[in-house]
């Protein structure tokens, strides 16, 4: 290339250099500050994009263990639910010889026919009627330290005086899968249909606590015997009252 052309060429750009310097200036200027701008920005939002996911990463964290509060809460008070759902149906006796109690559990599964229930009793010597809804459920028989072992109606270790219709003929009660009343004086009439109530005077009920009605009357040489469709389903042992002969 001429020199001469090459020293006109580099003439003209220092004169245009020199004539749009503010203009170069400002604009470089603007474009530096403009991407100085955009990458404070990007920077910014990374950082706070950031700070937002480990928040929220941690408040998930907070909320999982607070839920899971909650779930062991309600597993707690689930079952505390459900008896007071089942307390609608349990009605109130007034009668100064009795205490509320509840089931705790089965004594020894799979027998279905004994439980422990949260009654104390020191020196407990004699059985305590069972009774739910004024209908006799079984006996108490045993306490154990803070609670008591107690015997459904269809256990076959449960026995209770009785009185059978109005009349009120005695008769002692035997539990099991069939509840049987033995030992009735053969001279007295019993029916199928007559009512079984709680006689008292074994001390374990007091008089009048409904037990069953009589299905089916057998004759013996001596005495008669009846089978009853008890009263109480001994399938739900939830709340009972507790006979205190004390």
């Amino acid at each position: 290339m001429n020199k001469k052309y090459l020293y006109f060429i580099i003439t003209i750009f220092l004169v245009l250099f020199f004539y749009f310097q503010q203009e170069i200036k400002s604009n470089t200027l603007y474009l530096f500050n403009e991407t100085k701008t955009k990458i404070t920005n990007y920077i910014t939002f990374i950082k706070n994009s950031v700070s937002i996911h480990f928040n929220q990463a941690k408040q998930i964290e907070l909320l999982k263990a607070e839920n899971k509060k909650y779930e062991n809460y309600i597993a707690k008070i689930e079952p505390k639910l459900n008896n007071c759902e089942k307390l609608k149906n349990f009605k109130y006796i007034k009668n100064p010889n009795i205490i509320f109690t509840q089931t705790i559990s089965y004594a020894k599964l799979p027998d279905i026919t004994s439980i422990y229930i949260d009654y104390s009793e020191k020196n407990l010597t004699t059985p305590r009627g069972l009774i739910y809804n004024n209908q006799a459920a079984g006996i108490v028989i045993k306490s154990i330290k803070n609670f008591s072992l107690a015997y459904l109606n269809n256990n076959p270790k449960t026995s209770y005086t009785v009185f059978i219709g109005k009349n009120k003929i005695p008769g002692v009660l035997f539990g099991g899968d069939i509840m049987i009343i033995k030992y009735i004086p053969k001279y007295k009439q019993i029916k199928k249909g007559d009512k079984v109530i709680t006689s008292g005077l074994d001390k374990i009920f007091y008089e009048g606590v409904n037990v069953g009605i009589i299905q089916k009357v057998i004759q013996k040489t001596l005495y008669q015997e009846a089978i009853i469709k008890p009263f109480y389903d001994t399938l739900h042992p939830t709340f009972f009252y507790v006979v205190n002969n004390n």
